[in-house]
């Protein structure tokens, strides 16, 4: 009788183990499944570069034209099936629109995907294609409406990854960290090269005087052999070989100079401070050598040192008024949080509170914009939308529009700089960035 007990214990000994065997192998199978899925699947997608706004809504048009010539049935569902997917690639574009854009577009987006569907379905009750390829191009462009032109007709400069956003590339593709698709990144700021190949060294006969003009020379010179830097090794940007950024500690007291050639690679240049302490100079330069933008840095010494500070908590400002023209500054989407692309406008008002439409031509555009941050080191130099303007006699306003981004939280002392009336003006604003709100870890 043991025996047998023992023999029957033994006999479900070995069944428990091999179910618990065949279970493991189970699993294992299923997590190898599990990993070969995600691994084809991630290659899939490297495999596809992210459209932009632009080329979806160029194929978009394009398909929608082709419907309106009496595509045969079977030929009008393939093509709005084929539109029914990218607008759905197109409503993932989500950076350039937000709040009440954002809500009109979606709803947009939903009467376009009905009238395909009808389409789709091939029913005889439904309207012909030409019918409604026509409501469906109405609907198509009151999308379009919601997004600034410049998303439409042109690419953009730069390329970044959702997951590691501080990845900058001059073209659509994939990750090279992680394979994701790279999404375009609107910006009208310049791309700058990390390790510059300029250095610049001022030359100064006194210190600086609050009220009084100084006369100042720039020395600039490549890192890498001493060379002078000569104006044919430097490649304009907006209609300037050099743009000499200028501001006071305090980032209260801005100028935008352009040096003259005056000796091997010096240029001169004045102004006249109405801050006490150090006035830093960034020189805005690209090197025919990279193609690529960057900063160079020197500090100008004053007769009145560490007389001046920077303002610890300084409000938010978005309005700003000179010689009676009011500037306000507006954007798409508040809060603003650090690497984010945000469409922006500054709109000018008049002394008699009518929109001014006064706006003269500053460097092949209506105005430009600065911004300067707490560590007195970052600037963003930022151009208005659209092409360079190329009749000095034209005239602009009263809405400039940009795109915001910086890639640091905190506090901008923000200035436009518009010529209205023979005059330049720099309004000054400040602008709060927040930081990037991450998702908890799961």
């Amino acid at each position: 009788m043991q025996d047998r007990q023992q023999f029957r214990r033994y006999k479900t000994s070995l069944s428990l183990r091999a179910t618990l065997s065949l279970h493991r192998l189970i699993r294992q199978c299923a997590l190898l499944a599990l990993l070969l899925s995600c691994l084809f699947g991630a290659e899939s997608i490297a495999q596809q570069p992210t459209k932009t706004v632009a080329q979806l809504a160029d194929e978009i048009d394009r398909k929608l034209a082709i419907l309106q010539k009496n595509a045969a049935p079977e030929a009008a569902s393939e093509i709005a099936s084929s539109i029914s997917e990218q607008l759905s690639e197109f409503a993932q574009q989500s950076i350039m629109i937000f709040g009440e854009h954002r809500r009109q577009v979606d709803e947009k987006l939903k009467e376009l995907r009905k009238s395909l569907d009808d389409l789709k379905s091939n029913s005889s009750d439904n309207p012909t294609a030409d019918v409604v390829a026509t409501e469906a191009q109405r609907t198509w462009a009151a999308v379009k409406a919601h997004y600034p032109k410049e998303a439409l007709n042109i690419l953009p400069p730069l390329w970044s990854c959702s997951m590691h956003q501080d990845l900058m590339e001059p073209a659509p593709g994939n990750c090279p960290i992680c394979g994701m698709p790279l999404e375009p990144i609107y910006v009208t700021q310049p791309q700058l090269t990390q390790t510059p190949i300029i250095r610049a060294e001022l030359v100064t006969k006194a210190p600086l005087e609050v009220g009084k003009k100084a006369d100042l020379r720039i020395r600039l010179l490549f890192n890498q052999d001493g060379r002078p830097v000569r104006l044919d090794d430097l490649e304009e940007t907006h209609t300037r070989k050099i743009h000499l950024l200028i501001s006071d500690l305090s980032e209260t007291d801005y100028h935008h100079e352009h040096p003259e050639p005056v000796g091997d690679g010096e240029y001169a240049f004045s102004f006249t401070p109405m801050r006490p302490d150090t006035y830093r100079i960034w020189a805005d330069l690209k090197p025919s050598l990279t193609h690529v933008q960057q900063y160079s840095v020197a500090d100008i010494p004053s007769a009145t040192p560490r007389q001046g500070a920077l303002a610890l908590e300084e409000p938010e400002n978005r309005h700003s008024e000179i010689n009676g023209y009011k500037f306000d500054l507006t954007f798409a989407k508040v809060p603003i949080h650090e690497k984010e692309t945000v469409p922006a406008k500054l709109r000018v008002t008049g002394p008699s509170g009518e929109p001014s439409h006064d706006l003269e031509v500053v460097m092949g555009a209506f105005g430009h914009f600065v911004g300067f941050c707490d560590d007195f080191s970052t600037v963003l130099h930022i151009h208005p939308v659209g092409s360079a303007i190329e009749q000095p006699e034209a005239r602009g306003g009263p809405e400039l529009p940009f795109y915001f981004r910086s890639n640091k939280p905190g506090t901008v002392r923000f200035f436009a700089q518009v010529k209205i009336r023979g005059k330049e003006m720099f309004p000054r604003f400040v602008i709060k960035v927040q930081p990037l709100q991450h998702l908890p870890s799961l």
